[in-house]
């Protein structure tokens, strides 16, 4: 029983994978989008797979607003030997600050979530709205090194009116930037739930198309 309940918590560890492909549109309007693959502690399992569309509509060069929609899978429990995942699809808004210093970035986001819970085995479905502040510091050493620091805190309404600590991130990177439109990022993030903590490793590509400026090339 005891070697059962240690099993079925929450892993000390897990590795993040992210791919970030923004498409500018136009000078104004961006699409967006955000895939991610999260393991069950140092395996290669999934804890969690998802992908979340949206459009952005950039005010100026400081501000910018986004919305769209989410797409997640999330393993129902901790035990490596079971396979059910539980869907959940999300509602998004988001307004975003960009401010620059030099070669220091400094950014804040503030997003709203709508998060719809499909039924499982384990749970009935429920729905839930979080908010989520991100603070986010960037510095580039040279034109393809650099490195960033970010904390994210949330808290949510679930199943009630009460609004809980959901989890906060604590977020360090190292960022290579080999061209305009392509940077790479190695972390680590402490993750604290209301329950446990988690040490992530994670790594994210992100990469800028602009399909405006290719079509002004071929007229």
């Amino acid at each position: 029983m005891l070697a059962s309940a240690v099993t079925a918590q929450r892993p000390p560890t897990g590795f993040w994978t992210a791919v970030n492909i923004p498409v500018q549109l136009t000078n104004r309007w961006q699409w967006h989008n955000d895939a991610s693959y999260r393991t069950l502690g140092n395996s290669l399992i999934p804890l969690q797979y998802l992908y979340r569309p949206g459009m952005r509509y950039l005010l100026n060069k400081k501000w910018n607003v986004a919305s769209g929609v989410a797409f997640f899978f999330t393993k129902t429990d901790f035990e490596k030997s079971h396979h059910e995942f539980g869907k959940e699809f999300r509602l998004w808004q988001e307004g975003h600050l960009q401010e620059s210093i030099g070669s220091w970035k400094l950014q804040l986001r503030l997003r709203t979530e709508q998060r719809f819970f499909g039924a499982t085995s384990l749970k009935n479905k429920y729905t839930a709205h979080r908010f989520r502040l991100k603070a986010t510091v960037t510095k580039m050493v040279t034109t393809k090194w650099g490195w960033q620091i970010a904390n994210e805190y949330m808290r949510q309404i679930k199943k009630s009116t009460a609004l809980h600590f959901d989890q906060s991130r604590a977020i360090a990177s190292a960022i290579y930037q080999p061209t305009a439109s392509l940077q790479i990022q190695a972390g680590y993030m402490w993750l604290k739930w209301p329950e446990a903590s988690q040490h992530i490793f994670s790594l994210t590509i992100l990469k800028n198309y602009k399909l405006y400026e290719h079509r002004k090339a071929r007229k």
